[in-house]
């Protein structure tokens, strides 16, 4: 088990998850009921740059809509980006002032990228500056990237060198990737470390054949495992079997791990049913982990249900199952928290579904100790209910005893757990 390369994949972003989002059916004593017994449902839970532009006689755009403001930004950035710089005072609301003179630097730095950078360094300070810079090396990156490379290396520092390094690479790797490489391998080693990815992603994006060759002198930097990342997910986006075929290569065992979470997820995106058989396929244990890990995350980015029923009725392995029942039904009941509870409500009660519940209450004990209780305690085996709801109960009598015991006093909880857990 590699806990660390289960990334920002698996990462779910709970701060702040409580009880308004999980929509928690009510165990308060009011004569419905609570639990299976009761029988009642639980009620939880633009367009591209320098095309025809909207813009008015005075260059600006006729309305304010962001694809009009882009557009109009890019076309007078390249015309006359001083004066386009001095109309932007004249667009009402900061946001639609930023979404044009955005546009203006990224024309700006694509036609003449020192003027642009210098004319910045000179008159902009602040988050004014290195917005403007970080924009300029996006446009400047497209039209010389070794050159942009070269300025921004020598003439920022900080946050504004990375930014930029990290975009110039991204576009330098998509024309040319091996010349970009032997630059980057003269960056001292943080910033190295911090912008390579970017490189792999560009050139993956047109050579991932090349980007994978690559990749193998590269693995022995602390960077090689995003490098090795970012080449599958572009690779499996467009050619899955190719990309699977060569992470069955890999002899790296983090760069191969990671390569199958990506790929898995790049798949089951697109074709969830071929990404499921290409983990049959799989001769080993490891393999067969990330890639089910990875395959459930893509396929819950469109059908969450679909992807917990496979990993409740497909995935053998018990831990694999209950991480992945335990990441989706996360990010599903935050994300759509009345559909997820439909999902539950509308599964049929038997071991299946006690092991959703059992994992999925687990799981938000202390995000939402009240909702985690209350899902428990529709678990339809008794004993296993009974096990899980005082489990969940003692936890959260450790984490806020005054308050658990009250609310167990008040609940449809069985008399046996309310003197055992009610106040004493």
């Amino acid at each position: 088990m590699k806990p660390a390369l289960i990334l920002s994949h698996f990462a779910t972003l709970i701060a702040g998850a409580a009880a308004a989002y999980l929509l928690v059916p009510s165990l308060k004593s009011s004569g419905n009921g609570g639990g299976p017994e009761s029988g009642g449902e639980v009620k939880t839970f633009s367009g591209e740059p320098g095309s025809k532009s909207s813009a008015g006689t005075t260059g600006l755009p006729e309305n304010l809509s962001s694809v009009s403001l882009e557009q109009s930004g890019y076309q007078l950035g390249s015309q006359d980006p001083l004066a386009a710089i001095a109309a932007a005072k004249n667009i009402p609301g900061r946001d639609n002032r930023y979404l044009y003179t955005e546009s203006v630097f990224t024309a700006w730095g694509e036609k003449n990228g020192l003027e642009a950078a210098q004319w910045v360094m000179t008159n902009l300070k602040g988050v004014e500056k290195s917005d403007a810079l970080y924009n300029i090396a996006d446009g400047w990156s497209e039209s010389d990237p070794a050159a942009a490379a070269l300025w921004f290396n020598e003439n920022t520092s900080g946050v504004n060198r990375e930014d930029a390094i990290y975009e110039i690479l991204e576009a330098w790797g998509r024309k040319s990737p091996e010349e970009a490489l032997s630059w980057a391998e003269n960056l001292d080693d943080y910033t190295r470390s911090s912008v390579m990815d970017s490189l792999a992603e560009g050139w993956a994006a047109n050579d991932p054949e090349g980007a994978a060759k690559a990749s193998e002198k590269l693995l022995e930097y602390d960077f090689g495992d995003e490098f090795v990342m970012n080449i599958a997910g572009q690779w499996a986006s467009t050619n899955p079997t190719a990309a699977a075929a060569w992470a069955g290569t890999i002899n790296h065992s983090d760069a191969r791990a990671i390569a199958h979470l990506e790929i898995g997820t790049e798949w089951a995106m697109n074709d969830p049913a071929k990404a499921t058989a290409w983990i049959n396929s799989l001769g080993s244990d490891e393999d067969k982990l990330y890639a089910s890990l990875g395959v459930a995350l893509g396929w819950s980015e469109h059908d969450p249900g679909a992807a917990l029923g496979w990993a409740v009725g497909s995935v053998q392995n018990p831990d694999t199952r209950q991480r992945i029942i335990e990441d989706v039904m996360l990010d599903w009941s935050t994300s759509d928290p009345s559909a997820a509870a439909e999902w539950l409500n509308a599964r049929p009660k038997g071991p299946q579904n006690d092991e959703v519940l059992a994992t999925f209450s687990s799981a938000i004990i202390d995000i939402d100790p009240e909702s985690a209780v209350t899902w428990a305690s529709t678990i339809s085996d008794e004993a296993k209910r009974n096990e899980n709801v005082s489990s969940l109960v003692e936890e959260w009598i450790a984490m806020d005893g005054d308050a658990a015991r009250q609310w167990v006093a008040g609940s449809n909880l069985g008399d046996d757990l309310k003197k055992k857990f009610g106040p004493k």
